[in-house]
């Protein structure tokens, strides 16, 4: 089986428990305020087509779909696409969940308005080809709107004592250039690790310029006291994260 499947369908119980995210807003990540705040979309209307990579519970489209957006979703776990096709179903909305690897996915040339991925491109081997994929599938005038772990984030916690005697923490890189990446076992270690992994703002930058993408918005949110996505250990680690970006987010405009 796919490691990041095994992963996925192995959690998604546990993750469903554990996490918080408010249906009523669209998402960008761990600890960041939503939509309403980062006003960060472009402008929706009915009928618009609209494409989610690596869609997770299918929050974010299920919340596209209720501003009247066509919504297409695939994720790689069909244990939460379970759950997004029972809250679809519970809502009275139309989404079109499917299982499928984001390398895997295709779509005709000018195909959807809108394509957007949370979290999910860092587990990719190679996100900046996929980026070029996206930028195939957009309308003109479409975006693509894109989060993903921040470079700093892939580091390590380390205390420093002052001079005062007090202590104080901070994010210890090896290499900003090259870092670290963020390993997951599976439960019970049975199958291959995967690992999240973190790439410089320009890599980005550079790769939705060479994907003919206009980079409209990037954006480096701060943790937010009243965060669309949230679990109680993201919450206990509120206070380092509001002193370093945990997510990159990329607007870009074919």
């Amino acid at each position: 089986m796919n490691p990041q499947r095994q992963y996925w369908d192995a959690i998604s119980g546990t993750y469903r428990a554990i996490t918080r995210i408010d249906a009523g807003d669209f998402h960008y990540g761990p600890l960041l305020a939503g939509e309403r705040r980062l006003r960060l979309l472009p402008p929706l209307r009915p009928g618009l087509e609209a494409l989610e990579l690596g869609c997770g519970e299918g929050q974010n489209s299920l919340w596209l779909a209720r501003q009247g957006l066509r919504c297409t979703a695939i994720d790689i776990s069909e244990g939460q696409l379970a759950y997004a096709r029972a809250d679809a179903v519970k809502a009275g909305l139309e989404v079109d969940f499917r299982r499928c690897a984001i390398e895997d996915f295709e779509a005709p040339e000018g195909a959807f308005d809108l394509v957007t991925s949370s979290h999910a491109f860092e587990f990719l081997a190679d996100p900046f080809a996929q980026v070029a994929r996206v930028a195939r599938w957009l309308r003109p005038g479409g975006r693509f709107v894109l989060s993903t772990v921040h470079p700093v984030y892939n580091g390590e916690w380390v205390s420093v004592e002052e001079d005062d005697g007090s202590e104080t923490w901070g994010r210890f890189l090896p290499s900003y250039f090259r870092p670290v990446d963020d390993v997951r076992e599976q439960p019970e270690g049975a199958g291959e690790p995967i690992a999240s992994r973190a790439w410089p703002v320009s890599a980005w930058f550079n790769a939705f310029r060479a994907a003919g993408l206009t980079v409209e918005r990037l954006e480096e949110p701060p943790a937010d006291p009243d965060p669309a996505y949230a679990s109680d250990d993201w919450l206990e680690a509120f206070d380092e994260c509001a002193a370093i970006p945990t997510t990159l987010i990329l607007v870009g405009r074919k």
